[in-house]
Formats: C-alpha cells, sequence, structure tokens
C-alpha cells in the first residue's frame, strides 16, 4: 500500500512540474512549446492512469485550438490551468467530478 501511495505522490509531483512548467511557457510568445508541454501533462497522466488529468488535458487542448482561430488565450489557459491543478492534486476522481470540474471551466469561458 505504502508503495503505491508513494508512487502516486511522485506522478502528482511530476504532474505538478510539467504544470508549472506550462504556466511559465507564453502561449501567445510560443504556441508550439505551449502545446508539446500541455501534451506532455497528458501522455503522463495517461501512462500513469490519472484519467481526469488526462482527460482534462485533453479538452484543454481542443480549447487552445480554438484559441488559436479566435483568440482569447489567457482566459482559457487561467481557467484551465487551475482545474489541473486541483485534478493533480486529487487522490481519486471520479467521471462525474471530472465532469463537474470541466462544465466549471465552461462556465467561466467567454463564449
Amino acid at each position: 500500500m505504502d508503495m503505491d501511495h508513494d508512487r502516486q505522490m511522485l506522478v502528482r509531483a511530476e504532474l505538478s512540474d510539467l504544470l508549472e512548467a506550462l504556466r511559465l511557457t507564453s502561449f501567445d510568445t510560443n504556441p508550439l512549446q505551449f502545446l508539446v508541454r500541455l501534451e506532455a501533462i497528458r501522455q503522463t497522466a495517461v501512462a500513469h492512469h490519472f484519467a481526469a488529468v488526462a482527460e482534462i488535458a485533453s479538452v484543454f487542448e481542443a480549447a487552445m485550438s480554438q484559441v488559436i482561430e479566435s483568440g482569447g488565450a489567457d482566459c482559457v489557459v487561467h481557467s484551465f490551468s487551475d482545474i489541473l491543478g486541483d485534478a493533480i492534486g486529487c487522490s481519486q476522481l471520479s467521471p462525474a467530478v471530472t465532469q463537474s470540474l470541466l462544465a466549471s471551466v465552461a462556465v467561466r469561458l467567454p463564449n
């Protein structure tokens, strides 16, 4: 049990580091690097069975592709970064909780 807990703590630390690197990357200045870092979060989450984090990162990627066409990156980045941070900090998120987190992002985003 302790090994599993330790492994989860290490994965959370890795995901937190990746999220911090993402937050330090300006989408407007370097969109490719931003998207590569976002994809690294998604891939790490998938590899370690953090399904909620992977799903949120995937929706985040889709939202950023819309930003490329319409603008408004700051609002999208801030909203999704906060939700990703919350999801990384939780031990287990049910699909319903994941959907609630995503819905809370949708409410904050401009139309």
